[in-house]
C-alpha cells in the first residue's frame, strides 16, 4: 500500500479503475470474468465511498490545501 499518495490521488484512481473495470466487464463473454470484474467493482467502489468521507473530514477541518 503506498501511503506518498493523496485522498484525491486514491479517488482518482480508484474512479479510473472502476470505469475501466466496467469496460471490461460489458466485453467479457465469460460469466466468471465477469463476476470477478463485478466482485472487484464493488469493493473498488466501498474503497472510493471510505476516500471521499476521508476526504470530506479532511476538508471540514481545514486540512487539505
Amino acid at each position: 500500500m503506498v501511503v506518498d499518495r493523496t485522498l484525491r490521488e486514491h479517488i482518482t484512481n480508484l474512479e479510473a479503475r472502476i470505469k475501466l473495470l466496467s469496460e471490461q466487464m460489458m466485453e467479457a463473454h465469460e460469466i466468471t470474468a465477469r463476476n470477478r470484474m463485478e466482485a472487484e467493482i464493488r469493493a473498488a467502489n466501498i474503497a472510493l465511498t471510505h476516500y471521499k468521507a476521508a476526504l470530506q473530514v479532511e476538508e471540514s477541518l481545514g486540512l487539505t490545501a
